[in-house]
């Protein structure tokens, strides 16, 4: 009789975050550059500084929760994408920490 498998330490968020979020930073900074705008280059700093910050939380949650060796991977996915990542982490963080509370049958 075989264990069950281990839960995911790691869940990717779909590809259309990446395109939406990621590539709305990137985008943003291309036309803020091209037209010279002070605002629009303030609004990607900011954009930028939050996702930073994410990427950070995001490091230190998945560190602080056991995903030691994945915490590299969230803190990637959070600053490309933000706040999908941080939804796909916390919610993968309170089903792991279900399961440990309540073992399936066995």
């Amino acid at each position: 009789m075989s264990a069950p498998p281990a839960p995911p330490t790691f869940v990717p968020v779909p590809g259309l975050w990446w395109v939406t979020n990621g590539g709305g930073l990137i985008a943003n900074a291309v036309v803020a550059r091209r037209r010279r705008s002070r605002r629009l280059g303030l609004l990607f700093a900011g954009a930028l500084a939050l996702h930073v910050g994410e990427a950070v939380h995001a490091w230190r949650f998945a560190r602080r929760s056991g995903l030691g060796d994945d915490a590299w991977r969230w803190a990637a996915q959070t600053l490309g994408v933000g706040f999908p990542s941080l939804l796909a982490l916390h919610d993968l963080v309170a089903e792991r920490a279900e399961l440990a509370t309540h073992p399936g049958p066995g």
